[in-house]
């Protein structure tokens, strides 16, 4: 039997956990793009700040204005699994600069099919097929920080973490063909996540930008 996913992330949380308390933490911020403090690590995940302690592997998002010195509020597990998997694989490698479908990216095509349901289709149902849905999204994605591209009938690009892009493309359809959305990842993004964060990766902004345009 499968266990259930608290159980899968309170295990993946306690290995990660036992990872970082071995692992350099100063190496590991550098590689990441992150800032090393006294009191951990910060990560801007899609533009909060995130606090990691070492050795113990707390994680924390900060209020904004806040420093690293006052108590922040703890996180889902599923961004704690995130952030500490995101600074042990950090490689330092410069983003490409080219964007690649889910699919395309190492191991990506294992999990594709869970990614669309995760991320591309909860987007479609919210944005797609209607000039009102891309105004919505429009709407949410400014919201959110992003940064208005030329891709799709409408798109954005999204700085998730420290030289980890995300874009989000929006098309409206027609009589012949339905509305779709996407999502895609600069193609440096394995270098700083396996394929199965990734996938966590873009199911949290879709469900922030979802989130955003209901209110």
């Amino acid at each position: 039997m499968t266990d259930p996913p608290e159980r899968r992330f309170a295990d993946a949380l306690a290995k990660a956990r036992g990872e970082w308390a071995a692992a350099d933490a100063a190496a590991c911020a550098a590689r990441a793009g992150a800032a090393l403090t006294a009191a951990g690590v910060l990560v801007p995940l899609f533009g909060r700040p995130h606090l990691v302690t070492h050795p113990d592997g707390a994680v924390t998002v900060m209020r904004t204005g806040e420093d690293a010195t006052a108590p922040g509020e703890p996180v889902h597990v599923a961004v704690a699994v995130l952030l500490l998997h995101y600074l042990l694989t950090a490689d330092g490698t410069a983003p490409a600069g080219e964007w690649k479908a889910y699919r395309e990216l190492p191991d990506g095509l294992f999990y594709a099919a869970s990614f669309a349901g995760r991320a591309e289709k909860p987007l479609a149902g919210a944005f797609a097929g209607s000039t009102a849905g891309l105004d919505a999204f429009c709407s949410a994605a400014s919201r959110y920080g992003g940064d208005a591209l030329t891709l799709g009938d409408r798109s954005f690009r999204f700085a998730a973490l420290p030289r980890v892009d995300v874009a989000v493309l929006v098309w409206a359809g027609d009589d012949e063909e339905p509305g779709e959305a996407r999502v895609l990842f600069d193609g440096g993004a394995s270098h700083y996540l396996p394929a199965e964060d990734l996938a966590g990766l873009g199911g949290q902004l879709a469900r922030r930008l979802i989130a955003a345009a209901r209110g």
